[in-house]
């Protein structure tokens, strides 16, 4: 079978010699597979594109907001210098010991998840390098 271009039929082999003699045929199964490939690729790039558009600026927000983490965190551990006891000193230290902790806690647990999809986007990409052409 054979799909016309100019009369956007469906043709059968006879009829392309016959009556579209004139007319560009191909394959229908080429049709068919040019415009899966249109589609299939179309999604892919929005897919894509979503990723690419949406982790760069999850990314940004997360260094923002350790950079003012970092600030404050930093300020807060000046009052250090102002403590009146020895007590009020070591309460403070230990406050922003638990802090500096979290922090790192939650860094490390957001480490993996991030490592993980950056090997898998690394095995996709083996996997269709390894893919044969049909």
């Amino acid at each position: 079978m054979f799909h016309c271009t100019k009369c956007g039929f469906e043709i059968c082999g006879a009829c392309a010699y016959k009556k579209h003699r004139s007319h560009e045929a191909i394959p229908l199964l080429e049709k068919q597979a040019n415009q899966m490939l249109m589609e299939l690729q179309e999604e892919s790039r929005n897919v894509i594109k979503t990723y690419k558009d949406l982790v760069p600026e999850l990314h940004k927000g997360l260094l923002e907001g350790i950079d003012i983490f970092e600030t404050e965190l930093l300020s807060e551990e000046d009052t250090l210098k102002d403590a009146s006891t020895f007590a009020d000193l070591q309460e403070k230290h230990e406050s922003f010991t638990k802090i500096k902790s979290k922090f790192e806690s939650s860094a490390e647990n957001y480490l993996p998840h991030l490592r993980k999809f950056d090997g898998e986007v690394k095995q996709l990409i083996q996997s269709l390098n390894e893919t044969p052409d049909v």
